[in-house]
């Protein structure tokens, strides 16, 4: 079926305004289309329901990131844990021009929950992290570690997640507990990656559990 580019994007320009001024998605394809003076034939072609305009909204957000970071000239010179910190950095700037959302969204939910508006931002973001991966076993900076390897894009999803509740918590001066971190979390799980400290997934889940709470026990005592 043949799609609309700028009607694409007319509707997701106005479904995340209406999203912004309203604290809530569009409930009514009917009476969002309405608004647009489209018909509800013209929003199906372009996206299969409501809730995938959001879905496209925050995969296109990181894919922005990734893109921008990845055209960079020393990029590939690069270790995989400067490329993790690089992208993090990045990601959260961005994040301060989707704030808004992405309290509405995140703010009450668990980092273990998978939201479906969240499915194709993690999707890309998994795929992101197996070529940082691939890059830091191949040059030894990770240790390799067989199957279980095949678990890291999952818990450096859970760790991207873990980040995000701290910072929409944050209430620092220019967010800089959550740069802190960044830092120090990319910094712990890149120095036991690289040892034979970790012997399996349920050490490593338990390596980012940990890791939150020193960052939370930090705070406590700053």
């Amino acid at each position: 079926m043949k799609t609309d580019p700028k009607l694409k994007n007319r509707i997701l320009v106005a479904y995340i305004d209406s999203f912004k001024e309203k604290g809530v998605p569009p409930v009514s394809a009917y009476t969002f289309c309405k608004s647009l003076k489209i018909t509800e034939k013209s929003f199906y072609q372009e996206f299969p329901s409501l809730e995938a305009v959001e879905k496209v909204y925050w995969q296109n957000m990181i894919k922005k990131v990734i893109a921008a970071i990845e055209r960079g000239g020393e990029w590939k010179q690069f270790t995989s844990k400067q490329q993790l910190l690089v992208f993090l950095y990045a990601f959260f700037e961005e994040a301060l021009d989707h704030r808004t959302l992405l309290l509405v969204r995140m703010r009450q939910v668990s980092p273990m929950e998978k939201p479906a508006c969240f499915s194709g931002f993690e999707s890309v973001y998994k795929d992101f992290i197996r070529r940082v991966l691939k890059k830091g076993v191949e040059t030894k900076e990770i240790a390799a570690r067989g199957k279980l390897q095949a678990f890291y894009p999952e818990l450096f999803y859970f760790h991207l997640r873990a980040v995000i509740d701290f910072n929409l918590k944050d209430a620092s001066e220019g967010y800089e507990r959550t740069d802190a971190l960044i830092e120090k979390s990319v910094t712990f799980i890149f120095d036991l990656l690289r040892t034979s400290a970790i012997e399996s997934g349920f050490d490593l889940g338990k390596m980012f559990i940990s890791m939150m709470r020193r960052a939370n026990c930090a705070d406590d005592h700053s």
